[in-house]
């Protein structure tokens, strides 16, 4: 086990995505076994000292940064146990990089579903935050694909934990003799990353997805796989305005024959920040990104859906070079607008709520309101198929911050008036506690960190996520 106390050689785990700043740790671990865990986990519930389990560092909401004490970082528990090509089943450590995951199964042409955008991501990472990817539109989030988790808890005991053995009864769940009462709420049906996940009749292992670090250290699990993907093209098409978009989307929704991965929507703001890199963009339009199967005949179907709905320019990629291009054209847009708000030293405030279908049509319309209205930068983009955007502001100055919240609040009461979730995917983490306080209130608030106590009797570890550490010692 290396063990890094020097300031030097712990800053790099004082930071993710987030730009959280208040990070600090005593000590950081590196363990390559669970007995090396047990023993960290043994020493600091003696002493009370706060652990903070740390991945990749790709999360966005200061998840993995420590606010004092330890940090157990899971880097070399990266080994891949096995592969079972036949029962399409993997067992790979918490520390194993998506990227290299997904490079392994590829030989035997099996496929990982919810892989996340961001590939150097660890599994034991994307399981705490229920990652969704690029292809959670069609394939769901990672919740969907753990078959089995085995976690060390604070007590020092390793618990193993299997999909299929143990479901809610009569408002309880039991894991390895635990018996734990789920949360008087329940978890929208929507993509949502707020919170414990709390549903009649759920499978019990679906409380540790999505936990965020906060009842015990995941070691290792066992993900279900499937046959690789067929062959896909990416279609971007323009539009003049939006006027029908939301039309084509539900149309798109209902058209199970066009087998689609992937369907984002850019507005006319956020396609000025790719004019650079992608000089072609016509002005002033919105588009639609789709990725789907390829062959002749479908290709052809979305060359009469595209000038049915009034395009004005359709970007095609299927061989090789041009798919790469288009794969770039989506993934460039965080990037650049991540360096543009570093540049006017600014911090974007970044709405990441999801409604059911019914209620989007309505949320959409809320938001363009918005940016016709208030005189702030602001774009809108991203996961149109699961009726999740990113509305993002860049508040240039304190009163363009303060009105920036302001918004941001009345997105928030808005997407829960809807019945959707403060959180799709970015996860609460440290950021977002006073919105889920929203979203369920101070009594769901209370009863999540009851469930912690009984993982983490001695509450230490993920300290501040999901929940204010404080509630814990009431």
């Amino acid at each position: 086990m290396i063990i890094k106390e020097n300031p030097d050689e712990i800053i790099s785990y004082l930071e993710d995505s987030s730009n959280f700043r208040n990070g600090k740790a005593d000590k950081v671990f590196i363990p390559e076994s669970e007995e090396e865990i047990v023993e960290i986990l043994n020493y600091s519930s003696r002493k009370r000292i706060p652990v903070t389990v740390s991945g990749a560092g790709t999360g966005t909401v200061a998840g993995r940064i420590p606010e004092g004490g330890f940090v157990i970082s899971m880097e070399k528990f990266d080994k891949i146990k096995a592969i079972e090509p036949e029962r399409k089943k993997a067992i790979l450590q918490a520390g194993v990089i998506i990227n290299r995951f997904l490079s392994e199964i590829e030989k035997f042409n099996l496929f990982y579903p919810p892989f996340p955008t961001e590939r150097n991501a660890f599994i034991g990472g994307n399981i705490s935050t229920n990652a969704s990817g690029e292809y959670s539109f069609k394939f769901g989030p990672t919740r969907k694909y753990i078959k089995k988790i085995r976690m060390v808890l604070t007590s020092g005991k390793i618990v193993e934990i299997e999909r299929g053995k143990s479901f809610e009864k009569d408002g309880k769940i039991f894991i390895d003799g635990m018996e734990i009462p789920l949360p008087s709420y329940r978890t929208p049906p929507v993509k949502c990353t707020a919170g414990y996940y709390s549903k009649e009749g759920m499978d019990s292992i679906d409380l540790i997805i999505g936990s965020e670090g906060t009842l015990g250290v995941i070691t290792e699990a066992e993900v279900n796989l499937i046959d690789a993907l067929p062959q896909r093209f990416i279609i971007v098409i323009f539009f003049p305005d939006d006027k029908k978009i939301l039309n084509l989307v539900r149309m798109i929704k209902k058209r199970k024959d066009l087998n689609v991965f992937s369907l984002e929507y850019f507005d006319n703001n956020s396609l000025e920040f790719l004019k650079k890199d992608f000089p072609g963009i016509p002005q002033n339009s919105f588009a639609l990104y789709i990725e789907a199967e390829s062959g002749i005949d479908k290709m052809e179907e979305w060359g009469k859906i595209a000038e049915e709905f009034g395009a004005i320019d359709v970007w095609v990629g299927e061989d090789e070079k041009n798919y790469q291009r288009l794969i770039d054209f989506r993934h460039r847009l965080p990037e650049n607008i991540n360096s543009y708000f570093k540049s006017i030293k600014s911090v974007k405030v970044s709405v990441d709520v999801a409604v059911p279908e019914e209620g989007f049509q309505v949320l959409y319309n809320f938001y363009r309101e918005i940016m016709e209205k208030e005189n702030l930068h602001m774009v809108l983009f991203g996961h149109i198929g699961e009726n999740h955007l990113h509305f993002n502001m860049f508040p240039e100055d304190e009163n363009e911050r303060l009105k920036a919240y302001r918004i941001y609040e009345e997105c928030i009461k808005k997407g829960l008036s809807l019945g959707g979730t403060v959180s799709a995917e970015h996860g609460i983490g440290k950021l977002k506690h006073r919105w889920l306080k929203m979203m369920y209130g101070e009594k769901g608030i209370r009863e999540m960190a009851e469930i912690k106590k009984i993982f983490d009797p001695f509450c230490i570890i993920g300290l501040n996520n999901i929940f204010p550490k404080d509630i814990l010692f009431i």
